[in-house]
């Protein structure tokens, strides 16, 4: 159906399994599949101005881009989807998949999406950034909770 498909994972192992599990078969274990997650800038994750560069934000970036490569790499390993198709990098996730999904030139976006209920819903989610101003169609999973 996709011949190239652009996943969006967070970290945790079973919704991003859940996520890549339906991509592979949208395009029918043929097609071409990048994985993407983005680490979010330290300014944003801990409200420090974002002016400031200093030598321990920086680090704390590194360190987190580290352990999200590895992680990524980790979910990749089950789907058999090469290093040179795992992007991991700084920046707003919808912005860094936009720009990639372009890049890549993909077919469509996958990204999986929790239910929210109440509060949740107004505060917005990665699903809903990335859904506004897409380049390319966008599919939604429906995560199902661990205890389902």
């Amino acid at each position: 159906m996709f011949e190239k498909i652009l996943v969006a994972v967070d970290l945790e192992l079973e919704p991003a399994r859940q996520v890549l599990r339906r991509a592979r078969e949208l395009n029918q274990e043929s097609g071409e599949v990048w994985v993407i997650h983005a680490v979010e800038p330290q300014y944003v994750q801990y409200s420090i101005d974002p002016t400031f560069s200093g030598k321990l934000t920086r680090a704390m970036e590194l360190d987190a881009l580290n352990a999200a490569s590895g992680r990524v790499a980790q979910i990749c390993s089950t789907f058999g989807i090469a290093e040179d198709h795992q992007l991991v990098m700084l920046g707003r996730p919808a912005d860094q998949i936009h720009k990639q999904a372009t890049e890549k030139a993909v077919d469509t976006i996958v990204i999986g999406s929790h239910a929210r209920r109440g509060l949740q819903r107004l505060l917005g989610s990665t699903a809903n950034s990335v859904l506004h101003d897409a380049p390319v169609n966008v599919m939604t999973i429906r995560l199902q909770e661990e205890d389902q």
